[in-house]
């Protein structure tokens, strides 16, 4: 009989972001080994996760002050919208988030959700709980599970910090007190990157932390192979996949785009599979989009079959991230383009997200167009070897992160042996 499981997880299968789809990869393994109870947030997927013999949802506030995401033109400015402008200052913002992202907001949206798992805690021999974040909802449901069952070996998966200062107006004060949960609650921290590693290793009591990357679902990129892009191209086809947000500079990439088709002759499309946040829809509206040498497509948010065949049809694969650069996440499609062979443009200032691709994957350049521009030419000027893609299939991954977990399950059970 197989032994059970609670996961945690913002995301569950069925929504169009690599997050979801990432959710889905590690459960098809998860499932062979253990029955698995499922947590998640209802906003992320309100129907219930085929995976999961039981699935429990949470809720999470939402306001206002949540941006918009669209299709790539920016909407009317209404009397709600100049209203918004003038809410959505750093002050009101923070405060705001400070009491979203708290501990009582949570329990009482939650109290359904504890009594459920009380429920569950006695009905079921929970073997191990698996939480997934950079949400800091999931720290409070493992509170409340330690709090009942203090013996239940606990993984925490970190895919980013919590404590950041992407965007403004971050809860800073709400981060750092669910960042000082995490050595009191984890038996054990993956973290998905090494920046990750080390923000987290501090303090002299601390839990193990090990080191396990992302990866990509082998099943749609099973039969891709790298192709050297032509002397002779005349055309590119650059591909996007995700969406674009918090800062993350599309009116540099598009103007570094024209710059080398002016220098080149080569036209470039560029296909954005996701949606433009506010921001970023307002950086395109203002781009001079004239002439066809570069035209863009916003195809929206399609399901993740789509995003794959929209990807291995393209020439390039490009990444954006925040101008600020981070050391900690590394873009969770970067993984996709590796599996489907495709020379990646990163746009980034981040440092590890840099030493994962640069010259090996393809080519990283700064957020302005000149930088934009010669990092295009010298991908396109340059060979890549995939062949070693499969260190990041999710298979591997996932084989990673359930011998970790069967480990802790049976540093418990020698535990209780010794007890008794």
């Amino acid at each position: 009989m197989k032994q059970t499981m609670i996961v945690i997880s913002d995301y569950i299968e069925g929504a169009p972001v690599v997050a979801s789809v990432r959710y889905a990869g590690l459960m098809k393994h998860f499932m062979e080994q253990y029955r698995l109870i499922v947590v998640n947030d209802r906003k992320y997927g309100p129907a219930p996760s085929r995976f999961a013999a039981v699935n429990y949802k949470y809720d999470t506030p939402s306001s206002t002050f949540t941006q918009t995401m669209v299709g790539g033109e920016p909407s009317g400015r209404g009397i709600k919208q100049l209203i918004e402008g003038v809410l959505r200052n750093k002050w009101t913002i923070t405060a705001w988030r400070n009491y979203k992202y708290s501990s009582y907001a949570f329990r009482r949206m939650n109290i359904r959700l504890f009594r459920e798992l009380d429920a569950c805690l006695e009905q079921n021999e929970v073997s191990a709980v698996f939480l997934t974040i950079p949400d800091v909802y999931g720290l409070y449901i493992i509170d409340h599970i330690k709090r009942k069952a203090p013996g239940i070996p606990v993984v925490i998966e970190i895919r980013d910090i919590i404590n950041h200062n992407i965007g403004e107006g971050q809860p800073r004060q709400a981060y750092r007190r669910a960042e000082r949960m995490i050595p009191r609650l984890a038996d054990a921290i993956v973290a998905v990157s090494q920046g990750i590693r080390q923000h987290y290793e501090i303090g002299q009591e601390r839990p193990s932390i090990r080191l396990i990357r992302n990866g990509y679902d082998e099943e749609p990129f099973q039969n891709c192979v790298y192709q050297r892009i032509s002397d002779n191209v005349r055309e590119l086809t650059v591909a996007h996949i995700g969406s674009i947000y918090k800062g993350r500079n599309i009116h540099a990439l598009i103007e570094g785009l024209q710059l080398f088709h002016e220098r080149t002759g080569i036209r470039i499309k560029l296909k954005v599979a996701g949606l433009l946040d506010q921001q970023a829809a307002r950086d395109l509206s203002n781009v001079n989009m004239t002439g066809d040498g570069v035209t863009v497509e916003i195809v929206g948010s399609v399901k993740h079959e789509a995003a794959a065949s929209l990807l291995k049809e393209a020439d390039v694969a490009v990444t954006l991230t925040h101008t600020k650069g981070s050391d900690y996440a590394i873009p969770g499609k970067t993984f996709e383009y590796i599996g489907a062979c495709k020379p990646i443009l990163a746009v980034t200032a981040d440092r590890e997200l840099v030493e994962l691709v640069h010259g090996r994957y393809g080519i990283c350049a700064g957020h302005h167009r000149d930088s934009v521009a010669d990092g295009l030419a010298d991908l396109i000027a340059r060979e890549f070897d995939f062949s070693g893609r499969s260190a990041f299939s999710r298979t591997n991954q996932a084989e990673q992160l359930l011998a970790m977990i069967g480990e802790h399950i049976r540093g418990a059970t020698q535990k209780r042996v010794k007890r008794v």
